[in-house]
């Protein structure tokens, strides 16, 4: 099944995931000579709404929209390049600094920044409709199949879709209940919660406290249901960012007034902030693709632990999917070459388990004050942390090369040096 001029693709969901297999579709198409139609739904307004994350874009992403997609990236769209970490755990702390061999990390406003790629979706006459998906069926009308996706505002045949929505819990159930059976699609059963807050200090602050440093708190042990926080200098705002599978507000509270955050953020009045919730998976699904669709971003669950690079692999998977569909077909057998082309974004999310795992357990024994005093002071460790922290590297190129005969005799001795000091932490 290879999709002809005149075929239509329907795409849900107009964030980067969305949008970069949008326009990836039309022009692997236009240099195939074909012409096919696209459309892509997408509820929010970007003026109003927005996705609430971060907003990092890690590198190498600047390079791969520019060279993908044949776009230009808007420089004003940026609101700071970050040039480094602070992590705090297990007592200790370390300042990380690297080479960015692949580039440098920049901080975007995402509404700013998802704005601009739905503006390049229109520009390439691909159709948006403002409207919010309620159904999909697959059918079959006089010995055709087909796609028929329902919205508020429209309702269109199509010869494949993609689901490009996130996390969002009616699309999943709407593609579970569509596609159920043998072969269906499973939505990641595992996530962690996220919450959001933003604060907006007088002109000078960020520079004086913040700098271009993005601080990293690793388990705090006060606040046992977060696995990690983030405070990221953004240019005229400051965005505070929490993570971990049972987290409430209440969390967001205590975070707030530990001493080592509060020095970091203006004064503020607790009633005055606003916080956002979302959340980000944990697992993979279970057959992100199969005849006529195919999953990209967060609902493939493909996204690497600690939410490193979400908008590097929405884009990633949203212009593989579209190589996919526009060379090998849209069964479920061609589309088997997504999960190929996607490998190794597929393979280091169970590195990165791996080390998700390690990390916990090596806050609750202590190992991990070994290793953060390690970093302080032996290159190779400090890389690593480094790679880990920015997403500068693969997790599994990270385990390896900690995995040196010389490092880990060091972290061995080290080791029996704080073997009296060990103390298990409750489990989490």
């Amino acid at each position: 099944m290879i999709l002809q001029s005149g075929s239509t693709v329907g795409i849900i969901g107009g964030g980067p995931g969305g949008a970069s297999c949008a326009i990836k579709l039309k022009k692997e198409a236009r240099k195939l000579g074909k012409e096919i139609r696209v459309v892509l739904f997408e509820g929010k307004n970007f003026d109003t709404h927005y996705n609430q994350c971060l907003g990092i874009l890690s590198p190498p992403i600047l390079p791969l929209i520019e060279r993908e997609l044949d776009i230009t990236f808007p420089r004003e769209i940026i609101k700071q390049e970050i040039s480094g970490y602070r992590l705090y755990s297990s007592g200790e702390e370390v300042l990380l600094f690297g080479d960015d061999i692949l580039g440098p990390t920049y901080a975007v406003r995402r509404v700013n920044f998802d704005k601009f790629l739905l503006d390049c979706v229109r520009k390439e006459g691909i159709d948006v409709v403002q409207s919010r998906v309620t159904g999909v069926e697959f059918g079959n009308t006089q010995g055709r199949d087909d796609v028929r996706i329902y919205s508020e505002g429209r309702y269109l045949r199509a010869d494949m879709v993609v689901g490009a929505f996130g996390l969002d819990e009616g699309m999943l159930s709407v593609f579970e209940e569509s596609t159920a059976g043998k072969h269906g699609y499973i939505r990641p059963i595992r996530f962690l919660k996220t919450i959001i807050t933003k604060f907006h200090p007088e002109k000078g602050f960020i520079k004086k406290k913040l700098g271009s440093i993005i601080y990293v708190l690793l388990f705090p042990p006060l606040i046992p249901n977060i696995e990690f926080a983030s405070i990221a200098p953004k240019g005229d705002h400051i965005a505070v960012n929490i993570a971990g599978k049972n987290i409430t507000s209440e969390d967001m509270d205590s975070l707030l007034d530990l001493p080592e955050v509060r020095r970091l953020l203006p004064g503020f009045k607790r009633e005055d902030l606003h916080y956002y919730s979302g959340k980000f998976p944990t697992c993979p699904a279970k057959n992100p693709y199969g005849d006529r669709y195919v999953m990209v971003g967060d609902a493939t669950g493909w996204i690497r632990p600690f939410k490193g690079k979400g908008i590097n692999t929405a884009i990633f998977t949203g212009l593989k999917a579209a190589e996919t569909i526009i060379h090998y077909g849209i069964s479920k057998r061609a589309l088997e070459n997504y999960t190929s082309n996607c490998k190794e974004l597929a393979d280091d999310f169970i590195y990165g388990l791996v080390v998700r795992y390690m990390t916990k357990l090596a806050c609750r024994t202590g190992l991990f004050k070994v290793l953060m005093l390690m970093a302080q002071i032996d290159p190779q460790m400090y890389d690593a942390f480094y790679n880990a922290v920015s997403g500068q590297d693969s997790y599994k190129n990270i385990i390896r090369s900690t995995m040196s005969k010389r490092l880990t005799k060091r972290i061995g001795l080290e080791m029996m040096k704080q073997l009296p000091k060990f103390k298990i932490l409750p489990t989490r």
